[in-house]
């Protein structure tokens, strides 16, 4: 299935309908799970490219997809929303050449169960979005919430190949520094080290109550992981 064909009896002028169906099976199993709000997190959790592109990876879909020239030669995943792209054609194409209970299925095995994974890792978006959602809730009511700052420091290394460094500031503090081949990525990272090293309570609080109300299924994911990287480290 190609998402960028147009005037075909199957997408019918819009590539929107090759992704309704894959839309679809994103929102409507999940609404049914949570609360609204939560919801949305656990939506936001499974659609972004992080994970869009994970799945694709693990499935080996680059193995599968048509190059532009019509070669079946694998695609490299140079970006995560070619990833995306990939899934949702694939969920498509499943939808019309099967049915809702073949995609079904697919999204039982490869996207659902990661939910308890986002909810025991609070891992509901990307580090720069979770730290500036921990910084509103020390907003100080009556008063313009502090949102965090980003300050390139350093850029080295040729054109091709630099090297930024990154550091993030709230309310005038130095909280975090990331380093990475592009500003964003740096951002991303000076924001995760923030995340870890800085003391917001709201995520404390959270992290303690996941412990107790899911401790057993938090040591049978660390072990699971643990194994993962033992038998990557044998294959190496």
């Amino acid at each position: 299935m190609d998402v960028a064909v147009r005037g075909s009896h199957l997408t019918m002028t819009s590539s929107s309908c090759i992704h309704a169906p894959a839309q679809a099976y994103f929102v409507c199993p999940v609404e049914g799970r949570a609360k609204y709000g939560s919801a949305q997190l656990l939506r936001s959790s499974l659609v972004n490219n992080r994970t869009q592109a994970k799945v694709a990876e693990e499935l080996g879909m680059q193995e599968f997809a048509i190059a532009n020239d019509k070669t079946k030669r694998p695609v490299a995943l140079r970006t995560k929303t070619l990833a995306t792209c990939l899934n949702v054609a694939f969920i498509a194409a499943l939808y019309i050449d099967k049915d809702l209970e073949y995609v079904h299925t697919f999204m039982n095995v490869c996207f659902f169960p990661r939910l308890k994974e986002f909810i025991l890792n609070q891992d509901w978006n990307d580090p720069k979005s979770q730290l500036q959602q921990c910084c509103l809730t020390l907003r100080t009511e009556g008063k313009e919430p502090d949102i965090p700052l980003y300050k390139t420091l350093q850029t080295v290394g040729p054109s091709h190949a630099r090297t930024y460094t990154v550091a993030v500031y709230f309310k005038g503090e130095r909280i975090g520094c990331g380093k990475g081949p592009s500003i964003q990525q740096a951002e991303m990272g000076a924001a995760m080290d923030a995340l870890e090293k800085y003391n917001f309570p709201q995520m404390a609080h959270q992290k303690r109550f996941i412990e107790r109300k899911y401790r057993q299924e938090l040591k049978e994911m660390r072990l699971e992981r643990e194994q993962q990287d033992n038998t990557e480290d044998v294959r190496k």
